[in-house]
Formats: C-alpha cells, sequence, structure tokens
C-alpha cells in the first residue's frame, strides 16, 4: 500500500458520490436517497469493524462503502420506474448497479492516486457486495462486512421512515395503511442475512429502536374510528 491508500480523502470522495447521485432523478430524495443511504453504509462499516476485534483492511472496506452504490447512477430510470409507480422487472436493471459501480470507481481511485492492488479490492467489494448467503462460496472478511454495513443501514430509523416515504413517491398506499404495514412487517428478517456476530449484534440494537418508534406512532391510529 502507498500512503494515499493508508490515508484516503473520505470526505472528498463522499462529496464526488454524492455529487453523482443529486445529478440523477431518483437516487438524490424521498426512499432511494443514496446521499443519505451511502452515509449510513459508511458510519456502520466503521462500527462493525471497530467493534470486530479482528485484523481488517479498514480503508479498502471504507472507501467501498462510498462507492458500492454509484453504479446506480448509470442505470436506466425508464426500466425500473414510470411517473409513480416501480415496474414489475426493477430488480433486471437494478442488479446492474454493482457492475457498473466499478469503472466509476477505478477512474477516481486511479486519480487520486491509489495503487493498483487497493483498487482492485475495493472494486472486487464493489462488484460482489450484494451477493449474500451462498451466492459465493467464500467471502472475505472485508466482503462480509461490507454486506453487512449495507443491511444495516437500512434497518432502525432507517427501516421505520423509508416504508413511510416509497408509499409518498410511488402513491401506493396512505399513512394509515404504512403504518399498519410496518406493524405487520418481521422486522428481523435481516438477521439471516448477516455474515458476523457483532452485525447480528448492531442490527438487534438498531431493530430496537425501530420497533420502539413502530410502538409509538401506532398510537396514532388507536382510534374507535377505524
Amino acid at each position: 500500500m502507498n500512503s494515499i491508500d493508508k490515508n484516503p480523502d473520505y470526505k472528498k470522495m463522499y462529496n464526488f458520490v454524492r455529487g453523482r447521485f443529486n445529478q440523477t432523478t431518483h437516487f438524490k430524495h424521498g426512499p432511494f436517497d443514496e446521499t443519505y443511504f451511502t452515509l449510513r453504509v459508511y458510519e456502520s462499516a466503521k462500527e462493525i469493524i471497530r467493534n470486530s476485534g479482528r485484523k481488517v483492511k479498514t480503508e479498502q472496506v471504507l472507501v467501498s462503502s462510498i462507492f458500492h452504490d454509484i453504479g446506480k447512477t448509470k442505470l436506466r430510470p425508464s426500466k425500473m420506474f414510470r411517473r409513480n409507480e416501480v415496474l414489475e422487472n426493477v430488480s433486471e436493471e437494478w442488479h446492474k448497479h454493482e457492475k457498473l459501480g466499478v469503472p466509476i470507481a477505478k477512474r477516481y481511485l486511479k486519480k487520486a492516486g491509489h495503487s493498483d492492488e487497493f483498487i482492485e479490492e475495493v472494486c472486487y467489494l464493489i462488484e460482489h457486495h450484494s451477493l449474500r448467503r451462498n451466492k459465493l462460496k467464500k467471502k472475505s472478511l472485508e466482503l462480509q462486512i461490507l454486506q453487512d454495513a449495507d443491511l444495516i443501514a437500512d434497518i432502525g430509523f432507517a427501516g421505520f421512515i423509508r416504508p413511510f416515504l416509497y408509499c409518498g413517491k410511488f402513491n401506493k398506499q396512505s399513512v394509515i395503511s404504512s403504518i399498519r404495514f410496518i406493524k405487520k412487517e418481521d422486522r428481523t428478517s435481516n438477521g439471516n442475512k448477516l455474515n458476523l456476530n457483532i452485525s447480528k449484534s448492531i442490527a438487534k440494537r438498531e431493530i430496537k429502536i425501530q420497533d420502539s418508534l413502530i410502538k409509538e406512532i401506532s398510537k396514532e391510529i388507536d382510534s374507535d374510528l377505524l
């Protein structure tokens, strides 16, 4: 690793990524706000690393956490969304983002002066971050951390507010229906997808926060009119 590999400018990278997302139609606000989600994945990765008690290639994980979804800026919205609805085959286009993100990250990191080895390791994490459970025979510790951070970033406060943002954007249901939806949903489902025990512990804490918020807002529709 060269000196730049050991001291990545995370803030500059995030500003670059945020700028790319801000140029898109769907990934700068609402349920798909990647400027927020990227920030949460980065912070979640830091927490996992800090509490893992294991030797981790920290710089590679944190850089990949910032760039992991940058490929979404290259997706074609017409293949995913139509006015106020999500198309049925959205996943076909959505899951192109992992590979589409690799050349963007590679160009940025090369221009910033990072070594070829460092860039290769980061791009490997970006390209494979969605291959969960047994889709890969062997996962590095770094990939496990990135995958777990990606899930943890979507629970807790995010898991509480995103259903409302989603339904508001796509006219799916009313506020009352949204409250009923999050009351019924299995809030622990992410636990089965997590790789590391420390990640499961962090997720348990976040789900507790999420469930507490759900309990409070459920009181809002405790009415004899319903």
